[in-house]
Formats: structure tokens, C-alpha cells, sequence
């Protein structure tokens, strides 16, 4: 599907700036992650295939927020997440411009709010990434993804996987598969959420990460500093370096050839 990429751009823009200054009427802190970063260091924007936008926030603050948003009721935005949409199984949030339409094929027919979106995730605590019981929490935490996104995508993994595979995945997963999509959710917040202060903590996750980079040093996170990203400026990792590196690789600064330049490609799209 063509369409206008800058005049998408404008519209994310747009939700981030209402999200932006609840954060600052509330006291929350935010910050660019994933390619929103990488655009904000590399490009001083969007990076110019982009057509998402991806925003993280501690986790005290990201439930403070969902809380807020839900009261936004005559807002021109509104927040998704379990909550909100029975058939939701993403770990994190989505604000949504009503309105507009941005279909991706991955989600064709599961929503209610199918607005343009930018995502929310949040950062959680972690005190020692090395222990036996956490490398166990962490594998069971990305199972139970896979087992959502299995049930809310099987065309999508049939495709990908090949039939014997796919029947063998399904099987493995079935079990869950009884659970409702807010059931399996609770868990997985339960598992991710640590009972220690900040002070205690010597890592941060972002748990929708599956590899070795969801859990990064403390100081690459915080504290946060301020970035230009499309001629304003918003938060972004302290240590950006490190974090672009962990996440992307030493060469995060080059430009991927074409056919690594990967999109949500949205089947259906309205501004």
C-alpha cells in the first residue's frame, strides 16, 4: 500500500506532543526507544521509512499514565490496551488518534480502535539479570508472548513456520490457549513487575524485547536527556550510545539495505 509517509509522520507527531504534555502536567518520565532513538540520534528525526513511533516510561509512571488517559474521555486520543479491547495481546499499551484508520495486516480484524497509534511501553526493575530464577522468568515470560501473539496471528505464524511446524508449535502452546488474552496478561505482568525500589535495581527490562537487549544497564536508561527529534526536543536514554549499540549493533549508524528496511506495512490507512 502507497501513501504519504511525511503526512503519517506528522500524525504521530501529533499524538506524541498530547502525550507529551501529560507527561509534564503529571510528572511522568518518557523517553524514545527503539527506532524513535535511533531516528532522534541518527536523524534528528524520523528515521525516513519509519511509520511507527515507540515511547517507554518506568513502570509506576506507565500505569500512572493509563490511568489518566482513561479519564480523557472528550479527548481527541484514547489509550488501548487489555483493558480496553478484549482480543488486545500486546505486553504494552497503544494511544490512538480517533478518527484515522492504520490497519496492519497482523492485526486485520482484532481491534475496535483501529486509529493511527504510537506505542507505550513500560520499563521495569530488575535487581540481578544473572540468576538462575530470573533467566527461567525471562524464558517463561517470552513463552507466554508467543503463545499470545500464536493466537492472535496463527496466519501469520502458518505462513512463517510451515505447516509441521506450525501444528507443532500449536501444540505445544495449547494449554494456554483455554486462557482468555487478560488472563495470560495478568501472569505476565506478575512475572515482570519487581518488588524493589529504584535505588535497588541494577537493570532496567523492556520486556516486549525478547533478546538479550530488553535488559540493560541502569545509568544507559537514566537519567534521561533531552534530544531533537523533527525540529523539538524530547527525552530520550541517558546513555544513548550504549543503548542504540546493545539494541542495534556497533554499526547502528549506517544505513540497512532496502531489503532490511522493515515497516508496519498498513493494508488499510485514513488521516
Amino acid at each position: 500500500m502507497n501513501f504519504d509517509i511525511e503526512k503519517l509522520h506528522v500524525t504521530l507527531i501529533e499524538i506524541l506532543d498530547y502525550v507529551v504534555s501529560l507527561c509534564e502536567k503529571h510528572n511522568i518520565q518518557y523517553c524514545l526507544i527503539y527506532g524513535s532513538a535511533l531516528g532522534a540520534y541518527r536523524h534528528k528525526g524520523f528515521i525516513p521509512w519509519d511509520d511507527d513511533m515507540d515511547i517507554a516510561m518506568p513502570r509506576d509512571d506507565y500505569e500512572k499514565f493509563i490511568s489518566i488517559m482513561k479519564c480523557q474521555t472528550d479527548a481527541q486520543f484514547s489509550i488501548q490496551s487489555e483493558e480496553t479491547e478484549d482480543s488486545y495481546f500486546l505486553t504494552f499499551a497503544k494511544v490512538r488518534k480517533r478518527g484515522t484508520i492504520f490497519v496492519e495486516s497482523i492485526a486485520e480484524k482484532k481491534y475496535k480502535n483501529n486509529g493511527i497509534y504510537i506505542d507505550i511501553f513500560p520499563l521495569d526493575l530488575v535487581k540481578n539479570s544473572e540468576g538462575v530464577s530470573y533467566k527461567l522468568k525471562r524464558k517463561i515470560i517470552n513463552y507466554l508472548k508467543h503463545v499470545l501473539k500464536l493466537k492472535a496471528c496463527p496466519k501469520l505464524y502458518r505462513q512463517k513456520e510451515g505447516g509441521i511446524k506450525f501444528c507443532l508449535d500449536c501444540a505445544l502452546s495449547f494449554p494456554w490457549w483455554l486462557l482468555p488474552n487478560k488472563d495470560i496478561l495478568k501472569i505476565l505482568k506478575k512475572l515482570m513487575v519487581a518488588d524493589i525500589d529504584y535505588k535497588d535495581a541494577n537493570y532496567i527490562a523492556q520486556y516486549d524485547e525478547s533478546s538479550t537487549a530488553a535488559v540493560m544497564e541502569k545509568g544507559i536508561y537514566f537519567p534521561l536527556k533531552k534530544c531533537e527529534f523533527e525540529g523539538k526536543t524530547y527525552y530520550i536514554p541517558g546513555g544513548i550510545e550504549d543503548y542504540l549499540m546493545q539494541q542495534y549493533g556497533n554499526d547502528y549508524m549506517e544505513l540497512p539495505p532496502l531489503d532490511k528496511r522493515v515497516t508496519h506495512k498498513p493494508i488499510q490507512l485514513k488521516f
